[in-house]
């Protein structure tokens, strides 16, 4: 364990020097050592309070449990409160902590993804709201609302108040449809900008042997997995589109991206089992195995570069991969995927004893010292600074054991206010062949998914999607089933064509309800756009270069 007791204190000199007494007073000359967590608030004679935290099984057994660990031992000893961390299961965090609230020992401060699970506690009046608590006790966060109003409007409920807090990233490329730019070269062929050029490019790359090997053995682009997604975007075949100003189902662009996928598969192009392939992980074996001309990965991380990239070069040395914009259909451009930039995560219990204290601890959770301490570590043993300035691992293994875990201790982290740092074109070492090959790819997906003339195909990101009632929520669960007869479509060749698989997929709709989930969309819409989070807002935090 990092925290040995021959370094403690001075890991915890380390700690202050870094943090700065004026944020962090509790600092001590103590070693470091937090009394026990039972001892309650005269441990420190710091007021108490109770924080879920996921547990995801990922800590290693030398550092300690997620509860208690050398960094709930630095929040404790330097934040303004002493939080006792309650582990909810990431995998069932929604059932777990609805049997905290359902008994009365939810934790005072609670984080959690699910938009749909915070709406049902504000619903059930479970959370408080916060304005005041913001207005009168807040340093940090507020802060944050004055430079970024969109928390502010992403925090909103229909009752006007906040409830919710959250962080600010800023807005990139997450998603790239990669392209082998030396099979486009070999072949004469152009970038696609078009459906008809993206399927024409596919054909070539499947029939041509563009890996030279004199065989029929690759395919032009991928279907399952993100692939399959970025064609129904190219479609904007998102569910609900804006057709004169009201939000409706958007059934011809479903029809359209459906349309293409069969006959991309009628033609050969992809791989005939690729409903089989339920993650996408065949098709990105097949991509980095040289196999695969047109897919989809991600630039949003530099575990990227070995996920996506660097097995690719092993095994075809001569690949040469670019970056390109989705191909723009009769419906617009889209961005292929990219992040939320304002993501709501975290609650405060109706029932918390002490909600000045939730408050302070949620504002020095969202403080700059504290996220690039939980983020970098310490300066000098886990991180240090490169040639740009910013902050990176000093010891690859050092940082996985002993830092990278801690991500959902960072869920009030803005990452944006650890710009130009935080992103992935700070972390990379232009110095490594691969790494500066990458950062290529990834400037250009940038540009991909937020050029100009490119839309976001949504109007607004998922998470700032309305949360539907119970009822709602399973008419929901009934209409999805309506993707199993587009499937069919697809590999049923002539015996099973589009326009029946919409027919039956409208009679579902019909008859499951789905016009009550129709009407419910167009009202939401038509009393919240003036106020709610949209497409338009997530734009303004494109990244600048």
């Amino acid at each position: 364990m990092y925290m040995r007791n021959a370094t403690k204190k001075k890991w915890a000199a380390i700690a202050c020097l870094l943090a700065g007494t004026a944020i962090f007073p509790a600092c001590s000359n103590d070693g470091g050592e937090q009394g026990d967590k039972s001892q309650g608030a005269g441990s420190q004679g710091k007021s108490k309070i109770t924080v879920s935290i996921y547990e995801r099984g990922n800590v290693p057994q030398e550092m300690g449990t997620i509860d208690n660990n050398q960094w709930t031992k630095w929040i404790n000893e330097n934040g303004p409160v002493e939080a006792q961390y309650v582990p909810i299961p990431r995998g069932e965090s929604v059932q777990k902590l609805n049997l905290l609230f359902a008994s009365g020992d939810a934790p005072d401060v609670v984080s959690d993804f699910a938009t749909s699970f915070r709406d049902q506690l504000y619903q059930q009046k479970q959370i408080m709201a916060v304005d005041d608590l913001i207005a009168e006790h807040s340093v940090s966060y507020k802060a944050l609302m004055e430079k970024y109003p969109e928390l502010k409007k992403a925090a909103a409920k229909p009752d006007g108040k906040m409830y919710e807090f959250g962080r600010v990233q800023q807005l990139v490329g997450f998603q790239a449809l990669f392209i082998r730019n030396d099979w486009l070269k070999k072949l004469d062929l152009k970038v696609p900008e078009t459906p008809e050029e993206l399927f024409e490019v596919a054909k070539a790359f499947t029939e041509n042997d563009p890996d030279g090997n004199g065989q029929k053995d690759t395919f032009g682009i991928a279907l399952s997995g993100e692939t399959g997604s970025a064609i129904n975007t190219m479609f904007r075949d998102v569910d609900w589109v804006l057709e004169d100003g009201k939000l409706v189902r958007g059934w011809e662009q479903k029809n359209k991206a459906n349309e293409f996928k069969k006959r991309l598969y009628d033609a050969g192009l992809v791989d005939k089992d690729f409903l089989a392939d339920k993650n996408g992980q065949k098709a990105q074996q097949d991509w980095n195995s040289g196999k695969i001309g047109i897919f989809v990965g991600r630039t949003v991380d530099p575990v990227n570069v070995t996920q996506y990239y660097e097995p690719l070069k092993n095994n075809v040395p001569d690949a040469e991969v670019i970056a390109i914009k989705l191909p723009a259909s009769e419906y617009g451009r889209f961005a292929i995927g990219v992040n939320n930039p304002v993501q709501m995560t975290t609650v405060i219990n109706a029932n918390a004893k002490n909600p000045e204290a939730a408050m302070k601890y949620i504002d020095f959770m969202a403080s700059k010292e504290a996220g690039e301490m939980l983020r970098y570590g310490v300066e000098g043993t886990h991180s240090v600074k490169g040639a740009n300035g910013c902050l990176k691992p000093q010891d690859a293994a050092l940082f996985s054991k002993e830092v990278s875990w801690n991500i959902d201790f960072q869920l009030l982290m803005s990452q944006i206010e650890l710009e130009p740092c935080a992103g992935i074109l700070s972390q990379l070492d232009p110095e490594k062949p691969l790494e500066k090959e990458f950062l290529e790819l990834v400037k250009q997906n940038n540009e991909a998914n937020l050029g100009e003339g490119v839309e976001y195909a949504s109007i607004t990101h998922g998470e700032h999607m309305p949360t539907l009632s119970d009822n709602l929520s399973v008419i929901q669960t009934n209409v999805s089933k309506i993707s199993d007869f587009y499937n069919k479509a697809i590999v049923a060749g002539a015996s099973y064509t589009i326009e029946q698989a919409y027919a039956e997929a409208l009679d579902l709709w019909n008859k499951s309800g789905g016009g009550e989930l129709a009407a419910f969309y167009a009202d939401w819409y038509e009393t919240s756009k003036d106020t709610a989070f949209f497409a338009k807002d997530m734009w303004q935090f494109a990244k600048k270069e």
